[in-house]
């Protein structure tokens, strides 16, 4: 049941994005989304089945540490094995709580084990011990309630940025005639702008032509070659089609790593191919770029960790990107999200990563939410869905590292793996003696 509701509920967006990449209709996004649902309703099941489920628990701080142990491995587990979709971890629903002070130390992988752990508690003691119970969930209540406790660092150094929001159709862009407007609106929010701002970004593959292509080498003409641009682009290498980053000044390119399920490849293939192929879906075949490479560079000295769109939901790849930087970009194009949940849940994640990093976030989508998010997680500046227009800020250049950017993110995995592994090896050797 909490499978259901915590996924049915968080991850309806993928109906959407069904809908609207796939063109199948409602029905057959629905079915899609169903399958799905179960499939993350037995991969979270299953493992616990393994085990005998008595009815009542003794209140025992062992069981409880033994099952947030188990809950945080399937967590990881899960990201594992559907190809990424560490999407909803429930330590994110920490942020602006007493709880998102232990984000620069454990992450969100320890925010929800801390969860799990109270979790556990309360059900345990229900039947047992009911004022204890009623003890924990009152704790619970009390670390939930809104909260800010981050204070933010002065820092002297600074970079001005402009981020711009085009907000246009992108289910227009191959349409005869579009590709002038795309190019009218990003070009004339650029000239507003690039006067005042050390860099400019664009949103996520807004141009509907690739890197290289002579649509691009006639657009790269019309922009100042001074001024400093960062846009999303699709990028042709070796007959593989890459979803990219790229720097206009010095040609410096990133190619997405982590590609959207459903929007950019189809998780458990096998399976739901057939599916999509009956209802005539087009299906996704876009390569993901490796795990080595380059952060961008901006005016030289400055390093920038390039992200895009569902790259910054993997939080130990953020972490392992950033190390060098001095700040963050993320560009998305959240448009596919449609009005649903999904752009809210991806900007909060964003806002964990610069807690957890302790690094500002530039994040510049196609129709919203573009922001400016400061390395305490607070969002600065906000131009809301829909609206076409840019928003322009200073940022801080931060070297510092977080407890968790070193070493805090393995903590909560290596305290569950070796709990579990002690729980288990005293259980055999119970076993083995009697």
């Amino acid at each position: 049941m909490w499978t259901i509701g915590h996924w049915g509920i968080g991850v309806s967006w993928i109906i959407v994005s069904v809908y609207y990449y796939g063109n199948i209709g409602y029905i057959a996004s629905s079915i899609v989304y169903m399958l799905f649902l179960i499939l993350i309703l037995l991969f979270a099941v299953a493992p616990i089945r393994l085990f005998k489920i008595k009815k009542e628990y003794p209140l025992n701080l062992h069981s409880a540490l033994y099952i947030s142990s188990v809950f945080v491995l399937l967590e990881l587990s899960r990201d594992f094995y559907f190809g990424g979709f560490p999407w909803l971890v429930p330590g994110t629903v920490g942020i602006d709580t007493i709880l998102s002070m232990a984000l620069p130390l454990i992450g969100v992988a320890g925010v929800s084990f801390i969860i799990y752990l109270l979790s556990a508690v309360i059900a345990m003691s229900w039947n047992n011990n009911r004022k204890i119970s009623y003890l924990f969930l009152a704790l619970s209540f009390l670390i939930f309630i809104p909260s800010n406790p981050h204070t933010e660092e002065a820092d002297e150094t600074t970079l001005k940025i402009s981020l711009v929001q085009p907000s246009l159709d992108p289910q227009l862009k191959f349409k005869r005639g579009y590709k002038a407007e795309i190019e009218g609106a990003l070009l004339t929010l650029t000239n507003k702008i690039q006067n005042e701002s050390d860099l400019i970004i664009w949103p996520e593959v807004e141009l509907p032509y690739s890197y290289n292509s002579k649509q691009f080498k006639e657009l790269k003409n019309k922009i100042n070659p001074s001024t400093e641009l960062i846009t999303g682009i699709w990028h042709f290498e070796e007959n593989k089609l890459y979803n990219s980053l790229i720097s206009i000044k010095s040609d410096e390119i990133y190619k997405k790593r982590h590609l959207v399920p459903f929007g950019e490849y189809i998780p458990f293939k096998s399976i739901l191919n057939p599916l999509l192929n009956y209802f005539g879906a087009p299906i996704s075949d876009i390569s993901p770029g490796t795990s080595n490479q380059e952060l961008i560079s901006i005016n030289k000295a400055i390093k920038a960790a390039p992200l895009i769109c569902y790259d910054i939901v993997f939080a130990n790849d953020v972490r392992k990107a950033v190390k060098s930087s001095d700040f963050i970009i993320n560009i998305s194009n959240d448009s596919w999200f449609g009005g649903s949940l999904g752009p809210y849940q991806h900007l909060e994640i964003a806002r964990i990563r610069a807690i957890e990093n302790n690094r500002w976030i530039a994040r510049s989508t196609n129709d919203g939410f573009t922001a400016f998010i400061n390395n305490k997680g607070t969002i600065v500046s906000l131009m809301p869905k829909y609206q076409q227009g840019s928003i322009t800020n200073e940022i801080s250049l931060i070297k510092s590292s977080t407890v968790y950017s070193e070493y805090g993110y393995y903590v909560t995995y290596l305290f569950s793996i070796i709990y579990i592994f002690i729980t288990l090896s005293l259980y055999l050797w119970s076993k083995l003696r009697n």
